[in-house]
């Protein structure tokens, strides 16, 4: 068994928990009980799941993700009920997760829902300020239809700050147009960690992202190593775009949806300002959807700011996607005084 070695295990310890529920850290084995819980999560606030074993098993896999991870595993009478988890996505932002088996009475329910996310920013804080944060901030998603976990974000104090739609295209007769002439698209050659590509994909897509919300710096060894241990990376699904030989644009391909969906997903997409207006974010997405019909794909989904300062989801509805989920983005900050 390999036990999530979090640098601030004592700091996960739980308050007090109903009677006959008991908690310990999540280890290993216990990925498919996860996964059961996630799913049904999932299920219950958007009607569908896109979660898989490896999403969940990566948890335990690098030293990386042992030490951005704390997650506990609550039983009752030996049973999987729930799971609670915090990972550290920069020093100063924490992302909570929680699942509990919505079949338990309502009441237990919502008090493994309270003391979860009483304990998300106990975690929180702890791990900030051993990295010498002293407010942090810790973010909850919540799902269009979800009430449960809007009621319990709303009641601890989270606010609702940005919309995001999932946008979807089925391939089935899709026919990609002809190309531009004007735009040259070709795969990234990332494999190497000391590929020109990879460094290239890296500055697009940072910089084109800038001036978009919440936008956080993340420096190149840290953002490639997250991309080399994403069990769901696809490295083959990656593309730049060029104009006149100048990358003007980046593509970034992943597997979030392949098992559930058979679906393509288009993680990162991002074109430079000198590049904008000019059909390059048309040429890279068609690019993509065309590939990922050869491949079989039956459809391809991707996520938007509902805000996007470039007007993203006209560039989406303009090749055929159409809007199908909406999730919330809920923010907390820890350890200021309001």
């Amino acid at each position: 068994m390999t036990e999530n070695t979090s640098p601030v295990r004592q700091a996960a310890t739980p308050g007090p928990l109903p009677e006959g529920v008991a908690a310990r850290p999540a280890a290993s084995d216990d990925v498919p009980a996860i996964l059961e819980l996630l799913r049904a999560e999932e299920l219950a606030g958007t009607g569908e799941t896109s979660l898989s074993a490896g999403e969940i098993a990566e948890w335990f896999d690098t030293p990386r993700a042992r030490e951005r991870n704390t997650a506990l595993v609550l039983e009752r009478d030996g049973v999987p009920i729930g799971v609670w988890r915090v990972f550290r996505n920069f020093d100063d932002r924490y992302w909570a997760q929680l699942a509990i088996d919505r079949s338990l009475p309502s009441e237990l329910v919502d008090e493994l829902w309270r003391s979860g996310l009483e304990w998300t920013e106990q975690v929180s804080l702890a791990v900030a300020a051993g990295l010498g944060v002293t407010a942090p901030r810790l973010d909850i998603w919540v799902n269009e239809h979800d009430a449960l976990t809007r009621r319990h974000a709303e009641a601890s104090g989270f606010q609702q700050m940005r919309a995001f739609i999932e946008m979807h295209i089925d391939l089935a007769g899709y026919v990609a147009p002809e190309p531009n002439p004007q735009v040259l698209v070709r795969q990234a050659e990332v494999a190497a960690s000391d590929s020109p590509d990879l460094a290239t994909m890296y500055a697009v897509i940072t910089e084109s992202f800038r001036d978009h919300y919440d936008f956080q710096l993340r420096s190149f060894d840290d953002w490639a190593e997250a991309r080399r241990s994403d069990p769901l990376g696809d490295p083959s699904h990656w593309y730049l775009a060029e104009i006149d030989g100048e990358v003007v644009g980046g593509l970034i391909g992943h597997n979030s949806y392949l098992e559930a969906d058979d679906a393509g997903y288009v993680a990162n997409l991002g074109v430079l300002r000198q590049g904008r207006g000019r059909g390059v974010a048309k040429a890279l997405l068609h690019t993509s959807l065309a590939r990922y019909a050869a491949d079989g794909r039956v459809a391809v989904k991707l996520h938007v700011d509902a805000e996007s300062p470039t007007g993203a989801t006209h560039l989406y509805e303009s090749v055929g996607m159409h809007r199908r989920l909406v999730g919330f983005d809920f923010h907390k900050h820890l350890g200021v005084r309001p």
